[in-house]
């Protein structure tokens, strides 16, 4: 006779315990692999931004061609920037700078921000005259 149980009187542990581990793998395997996206807010154009890094120092930039109008007053102006809002973080892209990654300030450090292209429909960053259209 061979040593351990009959297959009819095997423990129910023999088959509960792959089974769970099964399913607990598989859990934790899901789990890690759905990377769903924050809700947006709002997205789009941004007109302006000001924000505070973590020294507390304030920093913005604007759409507009005038370096007055930087929130802050520290900052860029003649800026193209799209930005996506979420309850947690604004993500900021700028489609003529492929070059930059996403800048993305948590909204505890945002100040202000305002979406909208404020009437100007194309902007050249890189040159020191902007080519504005109304």
């Amino acid at each position: 006779m061979k040593p351990g149980f009959p297959k009819r009187q095997r423990p129910a542990a023999m088959f509960v315990l792959p089974m769970l581990l099964a399913v607990l793998a598989s859990c934790v395997f899901c789990s890690g692999c759905s990377r769903q996206r924050e809700a947006v807010v709002t997205k789009g154009v941004i007109l302006s931004v000001s924000y505070k890094d973590a020294d507390g120092k304030t920093h913005g930039f604007t759409r507009l061609n005038q370096a007055s109008a930087v929130p802050g007053g520290n900052g860029s102006w003649n800026v193209d920037a799209y930005g996506r809002l979420t309850p947690h973080f604004l993500i900021i892209t700028r489609p003529q700078r492929r070059d930059l990654g996403p800048l993305v300030i948590p909204v505890r450090n945002l100040v202000e921000v305002q979406f909208g292209d404020g009437g100007i429909k194309n902007i050249s960053e890189n040159s020191n005259t902007a080519a504005t259209s109304r």
